[in-house]
């Protein structure tokens, strides 16, 4: 995969990533975003993900640090092999975080399970109800006043990009739900990974130091630590480069940086993951 085609997913299809912000102005003063990133080999499969949460459904009049904190952005089955980091709406309704409802989703799942159809079909239903129950008021919202900003940013914001890594019989896999009005599912084999960026680090990531598909996703690394630390490096280098663009005023990412290893030992940070 060359640099373009990286671009076009990032600035297309798998970037969207937690795009809320102040509602009732043009053009919100809190563009957020995430990085997520997903690197596969033949027995295991690395994600990352920066931590930066901003609630696309606050209430109006909410000031902007009682919607922005810290989210980790990738959930981790308590026994199997099994993880999923995903970019996009950090909030489903008022009381439900994205994250622990994607917890909640996986966790009856066991070993005869772990199929990526299998994982794709126990996600994708609930997830997708749960976006149109938000896309469809801001919808109609915009049919009857298409200056409702706060409509706007809902139904911008209303989408989900999530990474699946499992491993089954000592085979990891790889693979990419997207879910908005419609969605698609694709695995990606080893070494291609998958990832999102927020669309303000498309030059940076695609003409940057990780330009190209083997310096992103690290072709040339095998070793699990190694790789895991290579993740980590992509992840952080796009969030000091985020901080410079926008000189802390409007950040797209932030804070710690996520990595967790899917092996056939199970899914856990490398390091051990900071306290949510």
């Amino acid at each position: 995969m060359g640099s373009v085609r990286l671009r076009s997913i990032a600035a297309a299809a798998m970037v969207c990533c937690l795009a809320g912000g102040a509602l009732g102005s043009a053009e919100p003063p809190l563009r957020t975003g995430t990085i997520i990133l997903g690197v596969p080999r033949a027995q295991f499969v690395v994600l990352g993900a920066d931590r930066l949460w901003t609630n696309a459904l606050a209430k109006p009049g909410d000031l902007p640090w009682d919607r922005r904190g810290r989210q980790v952005k990738i959930a981790r089955h308590a026994s199997l092999p099994l993880a999923i980091a995903a970019a996009g709406l950090g909030t489903l309704g008022p009381q439900q975080d994205t994250m622990a409802y994607i917890g909640e989703l996986i966790t009856p799942l066991d070993r005869s399970s772990l199929g990526f159809d299998a994982i794709i079909e126990r996600l994708r239903p609930p997830l997708h109800e749960a976006l149109r129950a938000v896309r469809e008021p801001a919808r109609r919202a915009l049919a009857t006043d298409p200056s409702d900003a706060e409509a706007r940013a809902r139904l911008k914001a209303a989408r989900l990009t999530l990474l699946v890594a499992y491993v089954s019989a000592d085979r990891a896999t790889l693979g990419s739900l997207e879910i908005e009005d419609d969605w698609k599912a694709r695995r990606e084999p080893p070494p291609r990974g998958a990832v999102a960026w927020p669309s303000a680090l498309d030059r940076f990531y695609s003409k940057g130091p990780f330009a190209g598909a083997s310096a992103l996703f690290g072709y040339s690394i095998n070793q699990p630590a190694k790789l895991a630390e290579h993740v980590r490096r992509v992840i952080e280098a796009g969030i000091r480069e985020d901080a410079r663009l926008n000189l802390e005023r409007d950040r797209h990412v932030g804070g710690p940086v996520d990595v967790v290893l899917v092996d056939e030992k199970g899914a856990r940070c490398v390091p051990p993951c900071s306290p949510p």
